[in-house]
């Protein structure tokens, strides 16, 4: 499922327009909840082709890399969590300043199946993600924003514990 989403995202990298951005992003947990105590990092790669680009709305691709632990727990300390999510942004307003919402859900691969004492199901997963943000300059490279993050399975298996990050800080810039 993943893989045919990559290959995808990887030939509209090839078959794009000069004005197509793209950029790097960063994400670190400051709240956690299910599991407790769960530290990490995320790291993606985002691409916002130009024909969907308008006004005070543009959508985006991102392909991440997540790493997840928890200290606290005896078995099942980690996980690497890889996902491709297309993502609404609508501006508010576009300026130097310019605040925007992003809503996201897209497909997601766990390399455990297990971490501390969540049984998350199967392997494959779904990861949803709303933010609040602001992009800051006049080329608007910069966006920093505050996200809440779930994985789950979507009752695809008989057992969905899934993962829950309630507040994430997100930085992103653009090329």
């Amino acid at each position: 499922m993943l893989l045919p989403l990559l290959a995808l995202l990887i030939a509209a990298l090839f078959c794009s327009t000069a004005n197509a951005q793209t950029g790097l992003a960063l994400t670190y947990p400051l709240i956690d909840k299910d599991p407790s105590h769960l530290r990490g990092y995320r790291g993606a790669f985002w691409y916002q082709p130009e024909r969907l680009a308008w006004q005070h709305v543009k959508i985006y691709f991102d392909i991440s890399a997540g790493h997840w632990w928890v200290n606290n727990y005896p078995t099942n300390k980690e996980i690497n969590i890889y996902a491709l999510a297309p993502t609404l942004r609508y501006y508010f307003t576009q300026r130097y300043f310019s605040p925007y919402i992003d809503l996201s859900i897209g497909a997601a691969y766990l390399t455990r199946t297990r971490i501390a004492d969540r049984n998350l199901g199967i392997h494959y997963s779904f990861q949803d993600q709303i933010a609040i943000g602001v992009s800051i300059g006049k080329e608007q490279r910069l966006s920093i924003s505050l996200s809440t993050m779930h994985y789950s399975n979507g009752s695809m298996a008989s057992t969905n514990a899934g993962i829950t990050i309630p507040l994430l800080v997100n930085v992103w810039y653009g090329f």
